[in-house]
């Protein structure tokens, strides 16, 4: 199994391919997304596709070239559960940082494999460069 740290580490890099369907493998159909804007219900790929186009076209503007996680709090209240609070920075080709944020997480072991059900925005702070 593995652990959480790699499994954010993992998703973190995913956002660097810039590809509708970079982030698939680490959701669980349906979930939730709660962000600056609402809760979103997402129920397919394509759904998730949808939601994040935008984002990634963001990313892409920005020039990013890293993005970095650090698993600040885990909590495995359940079995075959967890929760977990991620702090990510995302920065550009000449190493300079275009934001960082803050998600609570709750994942589902699904054939032992880490999903994530329900992703929490809690803050965005944006560069002075942006």
């Amino acid at each position: 199994m593995e652990d959480l740290g790699s499994f954010f580490r993992r998703y973190a890099d995913a956002h660097l391919k810039f590809e509708a369907d970079a982030l698939d493998a680490f959701y669980h159909f349906p979930c939730l997304i709660n962000d600056l804007m609402g809760v979103h219900a997402i129920g397919s790929v394509e759904d998730l596709h949808t939601y994040n186009q935008s984002f990634f076209d963001e990313l892409k503007n920005a020039d990013l070239a890293m993005a970095k996680s650090m698993l600040v709090e885990q909590h495995s209240a359940l079995p075959g559960g967890s929760r977990a609070i991620v702090s990510f920075r995302f920065g550009n080709s000449e190493n300079n940082l275009i934001f960082d944020c803050d998600y609570a997480f709750a994942l589902l072991k699904q054939d032992e494999t880490w999903k994530i059900v329900f992703a929490q925005l809690d803050e965005i702070r944006y560069s002075d460069l942006y």
